[in-house]
């Protein structure tokens, strides 16, 4: 499997696919018509401040992995993510994560139950802080919430999890407690109720620590200011005015929308929902339509071309030899109980 994976016939005629799709839904070629004169250099700016993304993308995984034992670097993770995000954005089902889980067992043997827990608080975690913020900004901006009341939410938000986990209300276990043995064989749900106890431990283990999860909540806030000035540079380029507590609004619930759509991207659900928000916020329709447009060429477009060459590399340079024999062989993890 490796060898072929490792193959420019596999994975160059991959990645010029995932280039032409990406293309193809941005609809690149109307990027002169439909944004007219604009501010060049704000654009530019919008460009550069985005590559902040991938690397606090990278350093909120290594710190979740850094809580579980494992001291993964940074270097490897940002192309992890980076190109996790594009297939996950591509697919449904968050497919790409279960590249990651293969990269991070087979690159730095980090045990599968192990990855699924970081990831799961990554994915869960990011998109409920992104919504619920979101919204809370948005009812504040449009005067429904005091700032006061809104900044104890917020508050309140950040440490919800620590919360839930601490009164013992542990979401995956459950699911380990399904009498699923008579559908999937006994021995076989016996392993898969096995791992998921694993994951549910980490979880638990990771989120009872309000260290870890402030850190968490600091980086993933990291991601959505990113986002919200992307949003304000854009506009501005085209001499739109947008209040930052309505862009963060507006680039929040469009972006959940867009998650919630399965759409490739989100494109169209979540570039319909922003037009709305924005016009809400006193954005007449068609600046917009032009707002939503550039906002994808500076951000959606240049991520996932960055997904895409992170894809290259990693499979022209996956590991030449086995996993080690401790991985092989499917042996704890001496760091998970950390």
């Amino acid at each position: 499997m490796l060898r072929w994976l490792r193959h420019p016939l596999v994975w160059l005629p991959v990645s010029l696919g995932l280039l032409a799709l990406v293309i193809w839904r941005s609809r690149l070629w109307e990027a002169g018509q439909v944004l007219g004169p604009v501010d060049p250099r704000l654009l530019v700016a919008a460009l550069v401040v985005g590559q902040a993304t991938p690397l606090l993308w990278a350093i909120r995984s290594q710190g979740l992995l850094r809580g579980a034992g494992h001291d993964v670097p940074i270097r490897s993770l940002i192309p992890m993510t980076s190109f996790a995000n594009t297939i996950n954005n591509l697919t449904p089902g968050s497919a790409g994560e279960l590249i990651r889980l293969y990269l991070l067992r087979s690159r730095h043997g980090v045990e599968y139950a192990t990855g699924a827990a970081v990831i799961l608080i990554e994915r869960v975690g990011a998109i409920g802080y992104l919504s619920l913020s979101a919204l809370l900004l948005w009812l504040s901006w449009l005067g429904d919430w005091p700032v006061l009341a809104t900044t104890a939410l917020v508050v309140l938000l950040v440490f919800m999890p620590v919360v839930v986990y601490r009164l013992g209300i542990r979401p995956v276990s459950p699911v380990a407690r399904l009498p699923l043995g008579r559908v999937l064989g006994v021995e076989r749900w016996s392993r898969v109720a096995g791992s998921l106890d694993r994951v549910d431990a980490t979880i638990a283990a990771l989120l009872t620590r309000p260290d870890r999860v402030a850190g968490f909540a600091v980086v993933t806030a990291g991601v959505f200011v990113v986002s919200t000035a992307q949003l304000l540079l854009v506009a501005s380029s085209i001499g739109v005015a947008v209040p930052p507590t309505a862009a963060w609004g507006a680039i929040g619930l469009s972006t959940t929308a867009g998650a919630l759509s399965f759409l490739p991207f989100g494109l169209g659900a979540a570039d319909l929902v922003l037009v709305a928000l924005l016009n809400v916020a006193g954005v007449p329709l068609v600046e917009g339509g032009v707002i939503a447009f550039g906002y994808r060429l500076v951000g959606t477009l240049p991520y996932a071309l960055e997904g895409i060459a992170s894809y290259a590399w990693l499979s022209s340079t996956l590991p030449q030899g086995a996993l080690t024999a401790e991985a092989e062989a499917g042996q704890p993890d001496p760091h998970s109980a950390r």
